[in-house]
């Protein structure tokens, strides 16, 4: 870490709008470069859905991040900064993720003989002749891709889409398949598909093809740490972090953003600046603009919505439940879609090898069943899947439990979702001093490393680069796949 020196109070300053990952990327390289910064945050904490909680017991102390965020990236430029910041914390970790569906588990990504053998050779065989059906209509008589429906079938088959997209999508997102827009696939799932899987099953793509799944980076004390630690390094280049300072509007000067008005402990307070990042969710910075944002921007961003997140953290005298770093479960019956167990990313996540934990992830939207459900209950619940549903823990193993409840934490791509987008992106845009960067401030699902690029980025084209933004995670490639000459050699 830079201890750095106080920037010169002559440098205009900028003002960057929460305190996630990507704020603080941006603060973080402003601040090495001497420029003053200032960080804002609504929240009492750093790190937002990033962040790693501590929870104190009899037992010892527990870790959990709210969320499973490892690290990986194409981008070496991204991977030497997160290592700079990191730095002694680094582990390096071998990935194993599963699904469970249908009483059995098939790895994720899907490999395709361990895929088809869970289904078996007659659903197996329509399978395939489905996959190839769908490529011969389209190539007669090609269709539009439209939905995630279209999209999943496209790739997959109708077979595959059913037995392993359908139901967990529909968990993910509460929406029907048919509702949500094809490019959430598009984005996630570039350029893989059962032929793809085929080809990788025949003939491996050894020396040219590094699949960054098998293992990622993670700090040794939970995702937050990377937060944390650039916090602190922000701190010693003379710089600020206001925490509980949620922005209450966003004060224009014609074209040019003046200030940030603040709620603070003390009151309302105007913090003014010459450059100004926003990663608060973009259909919230549109409606905070004073004067207000044309009538149509701000329906735009009325028909936009994300989808919130439940995370059950539970604890157990255990020495392990899987050895997966993440389980995917589709089975309809049961209420969460995903968990990962701290413990395979890091042992300083539990107090004692014999101490295992999960956070478990109910997706859901504020006011339904999952989201009306009291703290108790979504732990009695939780309690209850895994001991009679998936047999995992038995109920004497059970330390306890907490939950965490995050809104706007994956924006929706419904079908039509582009127009709105583009008509308040159209709107920031022509702001010229404000940059908006993050998964919420971007409305775009990126993975972690997409949003902390965004942040990279920003910070540069004040220091006087020019980056479009826009053109992060736009590349044709699977975000999982990186090509190189011959692998790095890692140890654990």
């Amino acid at each position: 870490m830079q201890n750095g020196h106080k920037p010169e109070s002559t440098t205009p300053t900028t003002v960057v709008m929460g305190a996630g990952p990507a704020g603080l990327c941006s603060a973080y390289v402003l601040s090495k470069a001497g420029h003053p910064a200032t960080v804002v945050e609504a929240a009492p904490f750093v790190g937002g859905l990033a962040r790693t909680i501590k929870r104190q017991t009899d037992h010892g102390e527990f870790k959990f991040d709210i969320g499973g965020h490892r690290w990986f990236t194409k981008n070496e430029e991204l991977n030497d900064l997160f290592k700079e910041v990191v730095d002694d914390e680094l582990l390096w970790v071998h990935r194993i993720s599963r699904i469970y569906f249908d009483g059995k588990f098939v790895d994720y990504p899907l490999k395709l003989a361990n895929a088809l053998k869970a289904v078996g050779p007659v659903t197996a065989a329509r399978a395939v002749f489905d996959y190839g059906l769908i490529k011969a209509q389209q190539k007669l008589n090609p269709t539009e891709v439209v939905s995630m429906e279209d999209a999943y079938i496209n790739q997959y088959g109708n077979t595959l889409y059913k037995l392993f997209f359908q139901a967990y999508s529909e968990k993910v997102w509460g929406m029907q398949c048919s509702e949500l827009s094809g490019d959430w696939v598009n984005q996630r799932t570039k350029g893989m598909s059962l032929v793809t899987a085929i080809k990788d099953a025949v003939v491996p793509s050894k020396g040219k093809v590094v699949s960054l799944i098998d293992e990622f980076m993670y700090p040794r004390d939970g995702f937050g740490r990377f937060s944390e630690r650039m916090a602190d390094s922000i701190r010693q280049n003379g710089n600020e972090i206001l925490l509980k300072s949620p922005v209450e509007k966003i004060v224009l000067d014609g074209n040019r953003v003046k200030g940030v008005q603040l709620r603070t402990e003390e009151g309302s307070t105007l913090l003014e600046g010459e450059n100004f990042i926003s990663s608060i969710p973009l259909t919230v910075l549109v409606k905070i603009m004073e004067p207000s944002a044309p009538q149509d921007v701000i329906d735009a961003a009325n028909s936009l919505v994300f989808r919130d997140i439940i995370t059950v953290n539970m604890m157990f005298r255990k020495p392990k439940v899987t050895n997966d770093t993440w389980l995917y479960v589709h089975d309809r019956n049961i209420l969460f879609g995903r968990f990962h167990e701290p413990k395979n990313w890091s042992p300083a996540m539990v107090p004692g090898e014999e101490y295992t934990s999960l956070v478990i992830e109910y997706f859901c939207t504020r006011g339904d069943h999952i989201w009306s459900m009291s703290d108790e209950e979504l732990v009695n619940q939780t309690v209850k899947h895994l001991v009679e549903d998936l047999e995992f823990v038995e109920p004497e193993e059970v330390i306890g439990g907490f939950s965490v409840r995050a809104t706007k934490a994956y924006p929706t791509y419904d079908v039509g979702y582009q127009e709105p987008l583009n008509k308040m992106k159209d709107y920031i845009r022509g702001i010229e001093n404000l940059q908006y960067i993050g998964r919420g401030g971007s409305f775009r699902y990126n993975n972690t490393d997409h949003s902390i690029e965004t942040g990279l980025l920003a910070a540069k084209n004040i220091l006087g680069e020019r980056h479009d933004l826009e053109q992060v995670n736009a590349e044709a490639e699977y975000h999982e796949i990186k090509r190189q000459k011959e692998r790095a050699t890692v140890t654990s």
